[in-house]
C-alpha cells in the first residue's frame, strides 16, 4: 500500500491525485520516515487544498494532525471556516470554530449607539 502511494504521489500528473496521494501517505505513517517527510513538505506547501479536502470529507482526526503541525495561520483558518460553511460540513465546522477559539479567541466589538 505504502509503495503504491508513493508511486501515485510520485508519478501523478494532475494536481488532485497527487493531493491525496500525499494526504494517504502521511497519514499512513506511524514514525518518522523520509517518505512521510517528503509528503509533509509537499503539503506544507498546500496547505490549503490539503485541509480543504480533509473538510469536505470531514476527516476531523486528520485536520487535528495537520493544524498540530503549524503550517497556517489565522488567515488559512479564517479561510478554512468559511469552505466548511459553504460546503455545510458541520462537524468540520464546529472543529474549525473551536480551534479558532482555542488558538486566537473571538474579539468582542463595540457598537456605538
Amino acid at each position: 500500500m505504502e509503495d503504491e502511494t508513493y508511486h501515485r504521489f510520485r508519478s501523478a500528473r494532475q494536481e488532485p491525485v497527487r493531493l491525496q496521494a500525499a494526504l494517504d501517505g502521511f497519514f499512513a505513517f506511524d514514525g518518522e520516515d523520509e517518505r512521510q517527510e517528503e509528503y509533509g513538505i509537499y503539503l506544507k506547501k498546500r496547505i490549503r487544498p490539503a485541509m480543504e479536502a480533509l473538510i469536505r470529507s470531514q476527516q476531523i482526526e486528520q485536520m487535528e494532525i495537520l493544524a498540530e503541525q503549524g503550517w497556517y495561520g489565522k488567515k488559512e483558518l479564517e479561510t478554512f471556516i468559511r469552505t466548511a460553511r459553504e460546503e455545510g460540513r458541520l462537524q468540520a465546522l464546529v472543529w474549525l470554530m473551536k480551534e479558532k477559539n482555542d488558538r486566537y479567541g473571538y474579539e468582542d466589538r463595540e457598537y456605538d449607539l
